[in-house]
């Protein structure tokens, strides 16, 4: 079962060791992040594979920005400026 559409601009990126993947902090354009999310890039339609959201910090509490933690397999997508579009999946 899927919920969205969701939307999401990376506006900045991190690799931080201890995260297991680069860490994209960026503005949610439509809906939430939760978990499940299923992202693909907006401009390539390639698949996002966003391993978790990450704890907010006190910067993106004040900007309203999120933590994605996206593998690094997909470092070509994971750029500022880019947006991904996809649907929270949920169980059964």
């Amino acid at each position: 079962m899927t919920t969205g559409p969701h939307r999401f601009r990376v506006d900045q990126v991190f690799d931080l060791t201890a995260r297991g993947g680069l860490v994209a902090c960026g503005t949610m354009l439509d809906g939430t992040p939760v978990g499940g999310l299923s992202f693909v890039d907006e401009l390539t339609g390639a698949p996002i594979r966003v391993i978790g959201v990450d704890f907010p910090t006190p910067t993106t509490q004040r900007t309203g920005q999120h933590l994605l933690v996206v593998s690094r397999e997909d470092a070509a997508l994971v750029r500022p400026g880019r947006v991904w579009a996809g649907q929270v999946v949920s169980g059964s």
